[in-house]
């Protein structure tokens, strides 16, 4: 079965982005939450000069989990160059437009749907502070998903539909 550029695989990157994010998201939180609750621990205790409280203090004050960010938006521009391709590399008849189209919905659908998700999760007041190292991640997958979605399937309708007609699939 030859299965690229079909509906499946942007359903598959759009909850793909959305797992990711949330894994980011709560992997950041998580390691954060716990190194400030060790450094609490430790300056309560006779640790509180050692060489243990310092690199806690350190992780704290220099925490870049914002750099979890920008992996987020490589992740993600990476998965809209999968898309491309995969949509470049067959050739389907201009007669599923149509199906195509409709099936996006089904995407679009998906996508608001995991954009409530991510907001009513991300607003909760215990991942306030997580929630500002993740701007961009933030804006992807909360407000813009469904805007973010509707574009991913219309680039890969374009790219898979718009390419002249010819009898040998396309080449990567």
């Amino acid at each position: 079965m030859n299965n690229k550029g079909d509906v499946s695989s942007i359903i598959y990157v759009v909850m793909f982005l959305a797992i990711v994010g949330i894994i980011i998201f709560l992997v950041s939180h998580i390691n954060s939450e716990l190194f400030t609750e060790l450094q609490k621990n430790l300056n309560s205790s006779d640790y509180n000069n050692s060489e243990a409280y310092e690199v806690t203090g350190e992780f704290l004050a220099t925490n870049e989990s914002s750099l979890w960010d920008y992996a987020f938006l490589g992740i993600f521009f990476g998965s809209l160059i999968a898309i491309g391709l995969s949509a470049y590399a067959i050739r389907v008849s201009p007669i599923f437009y149509w199906v195509y189209g409709l099936l996006s919905l089904v995407t679009l659908s998906l996508g608001v749907i995991l954009s409530n998700i991510w907001q009513g999760f991300s607003s909760n007041a215990e991942f306030a502070t997580t929630l500002t190292r993740f701007p961009i991640m933030n804006s992807l997958l909360g407000t813009w998903y469904p805007t973010v979605v509707t574009a991913i399937a219309i680039i890969a309708m374009v790219i898979l539909f718009g390419k002249p007609p010819g009898r040998e699939e396309g080449y990567i």
